[in-house]
């Protein structure tokens, strides 16, 4: 039983459709704010697509140079397109940029003079008073994050070592265009890292107390296609039709989590990345098999998840991450993040996620947080 509801026009299919999404917006465009990654985005075939298509309007580019946006990061963003009246936003890249995209869509003509005061905004979902929020195009170049099809944006507030959520219904993207030659070019590492986010994604919509028939069936289709094509694609980066089955793998994730929201795994990363500098993907599914040996009795068709992962029990899942995990050049071990029981202690106290940890369907104490951590130490 339950609802779902998703209302993101996706597109499969090259980038310059992003002509015909434009002409479906009303009011007719004028000016466009375009974030992107930066660097030598503008010379590669996508940014010089792109550049052509926005020839005939008034454009605003921000190059996003950051992983992880703070909230300082975003204040500084807000403050260069401020003065500018823009009617849309389009971004193209991981989720650092979809996450600042659709932010910057929730703030338009808000009267935010420091960074407290966009703190305060965040905090308390002044936003979702504002009227002239603008829509945003995603346009993913990593297949992980699944922020193309979801509403709410990460946003980290270091100085106060917490997580913060630009959290609105009215911030799902108007198109997302899944254009998996966008992701070619990923190095080895990030591509590993994105496709274990996705994987938690669908696994953790899969068992969420929020799951329904249809979000499951996201989750298992993710999963399939994340597993069964992980090492081929780290194997053959260029191969464009296994690019498209880990970017339709990561979209289907999204959809999957879009409805139901993560819980423990990625409740319990946020201070791993935080403390440690754990990059996100290891860090939600460093601890994806131990929160799911707790969580098997409860999820509901435990069988079809373990034959989704193409196993025939929780301790092969293990076993599988870790092999996901050395494929990729990365440790599933916390002591080789630097971790100690000190900080492991810091990161068990910080792991209760609102919306994230109470949305795991067993609910774990800080005990048992401390547990798996010291599991995978």
């Amino acid at each position: 039983m339950g609802n779902y509801y998703n209302p993101v026009k996706i597109k499969i299919a090259a980038i310059d459709v992003i002509e015909d999404v434009f002409n479906t917006i009303n009011p007719p465009l004028k000016n466009i704010v375009l974030l992107h990654r930066g660097g030598n985005f503008l010379e590669m075939e996508a940014g010089r697509t792109l550049n052509k298509v926005l020839e005939g309007y008034e454009v605003k580019q921000l190059a996003v140079n950051i992983s992880n946006p703070d909230v300082e990061d975003l204040f500084h963003y807000y403050k260069q397109i401020e003065s500018f009246d823009y009617q849309c936003i389009v971004g193209i890249g991981g989720g650092s940029v979809l996450d600042l995209s659709k932010s910057l869509a929730a703030l338009k003509n808000m009267k935010i003079d420091s960074t407290s005061t966009l703190r305060s905004v965040i905090k308390q979902k002044l936003y979702i008073e504002n009227q002239n929020f603008v829509p945003w195009i995603g346009i993913p170049t990593t297949s992980g994050t699944g922020s193309e099809v979801t509403c709410w944006a990460t946003i980290w507030d270091r100085a106060n070592g917490v997580k913060l959520s630009v959290d609105w219904e009215k911030l799902y993207a108007h198109t997302a265009i899944i254009d998996p030659t966008l992701t070619a070019s990923l190095p080895k590492e990030l591509t590993a890292a994105t496709a274990l986010d996705a994987l938690c994604h669908a696994t953790e919509a899969y068992w969420s107390k929020s799951s329904n028939e249809i979000s499951r069936i996201y989750s298992l289709e993710a999963i399939n296609r994340i597993v069964n094509n992980f090492e081929s694609v780290l194997n053959h980066p260029n191969d464009i039709t296994l690019r498209k089955e880990i970017a339709i793998g990561s979209l289907y994730g999204g959809l999957a989590f879009s409805n139901t929201r993560t819980t423990a795994c990625h409740s319990i990363s946020y201070p791993l990345t935080l403390e440690l500098g754990m990059v996100h993907g290891i860090a939600a599914s460093i601890t994806l098999a131990k929160v799911m040996e707790i969580n098997f009795e409860s999820i509901i068709e435990n069988d079809k998840l373990l034959q989704a992962f193409g196993v025939n029990s929780v301790s092969e899942i293990q076993e599988l991450i870790e092999h996901f995990h050395q494929l990729s050049g990365f440790s599933s071990k916390l002591r080789d993040y630097k971790a100690n029981e000190e900080i492991i202690e810091k990161i068990a106290s910080n792991a209760f996620t609102k919306d994230r940890m109470d949305n795991n369907p067993v609910a774990l104490t800080k005990e048992d947080v401390t547990q798996i951590l010291l599991s995978i130490y």
